[in-house]
């Protein structure tokens, strides 16, 4: 369980970094709503992970392990990739702090505090984007036949 969630935790993080780097080449780092794409891969690679730990398992999985793995999964790849961004904008991209520091979502802290700021705000989504989807995706997974019980 550990192994793969750590295995693909590394994957959707350096995926993360990837889009993230793509964004910044493009122009297009600044736009906040591109955000959304972020969730898009962390539930793609959460949902893999959930379904590796399945296969290697032979169909047979408990609840909780399937869970653990998707959890584990998003915990990496949110610490990865939020120190990441961190170090980028402290190091190289000033003007990407103060323009997430303009948006109301980010509070008046982000004078402060911006490295503390921007690594919490990034784990607290990226934490929390993961476990619902390690949840949703364990419904489907926990059943070898994907059915839903009690029904035709």
């Amino acid at each position: 369980m550990e192994k793969i969630g750590l295995k693909y935790g590394l994957f959707t993080a350096l995926a993360l970094i990837g889009y993230f780097l793509l964004m910044k080449l493009l122009g297009l780092e600044q736009i906040i709503e591109l955000r959304f794409l972020n969730g898009v891969i962390m539930a793609v690679m959460v949902t893999l992970a959930i379904r590796a730990y399945k296969k290697s398992k032979h169909g047979e999985i408990g609840y909780f392990h399937g869970l653990g793995t998707g959890i584990i999964t998003a915990a990496l790849a949110t610490v990865i990739f939020a120190t990441f961004m961190v170090v980028y904008i402290k190091a190289f991209d000033d003007v990407l702090l103060n323009v997430l520091a303009g948006e109301q979502f980010f509070g008046e802290r982000m004078v402060i505090t911006p490295g503390i700021v921007i690594f919490m705000v990034l784990m607290i989504e990226g934490i929390i984007s993961g476990f619902m989807v390690a949840f949703i995706a364990m419904q489907w997974f926990k059943r070898r036949d994907h059915k839903v019980p009690g029904s035709p």
